[in-house]
């Protein structure tokens, strides 16, 4: 059975750029009340102004602050109600070897990228398993699946949102909630300029990229379809594949991979 979006509500997190304001447009087109949040207040203010107010509500939240969290979600039921839809998109990462990461950069990581949506599943499932329905939508990517070097830690970041997004469908069974999981591959978004400030060479993995939009459509079409697991790329799908047949072998292509596109920058 497919699921409606029309006036659903959808909270979108990290929604003022890349997949997140592409899947705040993609949600808003399939009906949906969209509430977008994130830290930029004038980008958040920008893209509803071009939405329309009507079914837009920009929200200033920092997902790792509980305040900001629960300030989000009230704002959300006084415009539109409870939660329907929540798309965990924020997400940051520093690339560069375990063994020169910077604590701070590891702890943002993991806060921003696991800790953040666990907390805000915690605080919407209530109301959707009472209901009897909605969906958790978890962005995670396809290094979340095969882990490339000096990704480590931000590749474990999303296999844990994998693993909890696995768990989680089978806890709720029974319950009407859907938990789904898009893992997308390199996206043209402003994460590897973030992301390099640690390990200039590990931005050159921008050059295979795919578009914000094209992620977009693939998460609304899995809300819509209720596909629980989506790996974008055919390259993605290709290593998931032969990893699951010989990890040595999946192990050794990524490595030729990583040599060759991010030669060593940092001390040994």
């Amino acid at each position: 059975m497919r699921y409606n979006l029309t006036d659903r509500v959808v909270l979108i997190t990290g929604a003022s750029s890349g997949i997140g304001r592409a899947c705040a447009v993609a949600y808003h087109r399939a009906g949906a009340r969209v509430v977008v949040a994130a830290r930029s207040a004038d980008k958040l203010e920008s893209l509803a102004e071009s939405l329309g107010a009507d079914r837009v509500l920009p929200v200033t939240m920092d997902a790792t602050i509980e305040a900001d969290r629960d300030r989000t979600l009230a704002l959300t039921r006084e415009r539109f109600g409870p939660v329907d839809v929540l798309v965990n998109n924020a997400g940051w990462a520093s690339f560069g070897s375990v063994v020169h990461l910077p604590p701070e950069h590891y702890q943002r990581m993991i806060a921003l990228n696991l800790s953040a949506p666990l907390a805000l599943i915690q605080a919407v499932l209530p109301e959707m398993i009472q209901r009897g329905s909605g969906q958790i939508v978890n962005i995670a990517s396809v290094v979340g699946h095969q882990v490339i070097p000096r990704m480590t830690v931000y590749s474990a970041t999303k296999a844990a949102l994998i693993a909890l997004s696995t768990g989680l469908r089978m806890e709720l069974r029974g319950t009407g909630v859907d938990v789904l999981v898009v893992s997308p591959g390199s996206t043209r978004t402003e994460f590897f300029t973030s992301a390099a400030a640690i390990d200039a060479q590990a931005s050159r993995l921008a050059t295979w990229q795919q578009t914000p939009e094209r992620v977009a459509r693939a998460v609304v079409r899995s809300s819509k379809t209720r596909r629980r697991e989506v790996i974008l790329t055919a390259e993605g799908i290709t290593i998931i594949l032969i990893r699951r047949l010989s990890p040595r072998l999946a192990d050794a292509l990524i490595n030729i991979v990583a040599r060759r596109t991010m030669p060593p920058t940092e001390p040994k």
